[in-house]
């Protein structure tokens, strides 16, 4: 492995996300609005705002579907492209009406017409067909905006400054690329990995309350000298292991240097099968954590165990993960970057291309996905998040707050896919 490293601030737990309630009296209102559904500013972006109906004719807002915007102007290529997103809107619970807005780097010049227009239309009629109520039908260009249901629009759209959010926000960004750290922090990080993943002895010492192996010894309490990953490949110390993935989520001060528990969760993430295991307690805590890092030595309860993980990590029938967490892990992952040379991070891109598919962030989940590819073809987690991105999946519990429970949507869109008769 190469060396990298950087200064990372002390990075707070976030707290819970708050309900959004918007209230928006006009359509600049309307899109000045999207960032904060949205969680950024879209760029090249079509973006369905989702309502459900409340009392009589008043519409709520039920949440933001943002996707990369289709570059083609024919009729048929637009058609699936729009029937496969209005797809997955249809299986968010309680959803009566959409208004659809396109964010595009093209102009209203020179000729004065709304760009991606054709994409916004295309979108709007799938809706229609689909019995949702098409609220607005917005188009945001480099140079102007404009609605395309209103008569009065003037050549050239509206001023882009009638829609800019009241609070700057950031701009929704594919793939973040940490700057390196000092060689020094580098050269520690490497170090430290090496403690982890080549030698038997261990570590040794405290770290996060939990005690290491001193060197000379096994890591942890058996006596096999194993080094650290072949230990965890087999279920062994598994107490240590998941007190350690949890000690990497609470807040640091890197800024003398990465702790020794980033280094192992680096070395985790490498050595595919125990990256699931991480994955999935980072998501969903400390509890599932030690179910699934013990079935690994347990035969009696590994089947049991392992389909659920299969039912996690592909996104099926499983209880919502902890947004929060997962936000957290998202920034542990973006610090430990820093450490680790731009061809080496195949593991952290995997990771992180899960993490951002498992919160609904698809466009950012496949540009992740497709780097780790590029890099170490055939990593498996980062395999299976470019497929269900790729065929337009998102995880069950983007739907529903408990997709284990199923319910009667499932089987209206079983119905609708079967053949006709």
């Amino acid at each position: 492995m190469s060396k990298q490293s950087a200064r990372r601030r002390s990075r707070p737990r976030p707290s819970r996300r708050p309900p959004v309630v918007v209230r928006a009296t006009g359509p600049a209102d309307l899109l000045r609005l999207v960032p904060l559904l949205a969680g950024g500013v879209p760029e090249d972006s079509l973006v369905l705002l989702l309502f459900r109906r409340a009392q009589g004719t008043r519409s709520r807002t039920h949440g933001a579907l943002r996707i990369d915007l289709l570059h083609s102007a024919d009729p048929d290529e637009l058609e699936r492209w729009a029937a496969a997103l209005l797809g997955t809107v249809l299986r968010v619970d309680g959803v009566t009406g959409v208004a659809v807005a396109a964010w595009t780097p093209e102009t209203f010049a020179p000729s004065g017409r709304p760009p991606a227009a054709a994409q916004v239309r295309a979108v709007a009629e799938q809706a229609e067909r689909r019995g949702l109520e098409v609220l607005e039908r917005f188009c945001v260009a480099a140079d102007g905006w404009g609605s395309l249901d209103d008569p009065d629009l003037p050549r050239g759209g509206l001023p882009l400054a009638l829609i800019e959010p009241e609070e700057p926000v950031r701009r929704l960004r594919r793939v973040e690329d940490p700057p390196p750290a000092p060689a020094d922090q580098q050269d520690a990080f490497l170090d430290r990995y090496d403690e982890w993943w080549t030698r038997g002895e261990g570590p040794g010492g405290v770290l996060h309350g939990v005690r290491l192996a001193e060197p000379g010894s096994a890591f942890g309490p058996a006596a096999e000298p194993e080094a650290a990953m072949e230990r965890y490949r087999w279920g062994h110390d598994v107490e240590e292991v998941v007190a350690l993935v949890e000690a990497a989520l609470e807040p640091h001060d890197d800024a003398a240097g990465p702790c020794p528990c980033r280094a192992l969760l680096f070395a985790l993430g490498e050595r595919q099968g125990l990256e699931n295991l991480v994955l999935l307690q980072l998501a969903w805590g400390r509890d599932f954590g030690m179910e699934l890092w013990s079935a690994t030595r347990d035969p009696a309860a590994r089947g049991a165990t392992f389909e659920r993980l299969r039912q996690a990590i592909s996104g099926g029938r499983f209880r919502r993960p902890d947004l929060d967490r997962i936000d957290a892990a998202i920034g542990l992952l973006l610090a430990i970057a820093r450490w680790v040379p731009r061809a080496d991070r195949a593991p952290l891109d995997g990771m992180l291309a899960w993490l951002h598919w498992a919160s609904g962030g698809s466009s950012a989940a496949g540009a992740y996905a497709q780097r780790c590819l590029r890099s170490s073809p055939g990593r498996d987690v980062a395999t299976l998040v470019l497929a269900q991105v790729e065929r337009g999946a998102l995880p069950a519990w983007a739907f529903r707050a408990r997709p284990e429970r199923g319910g009667g949507l499932d089987a209206l869109l079983a119905e609708a896919a079967s053949p006709a008769r």
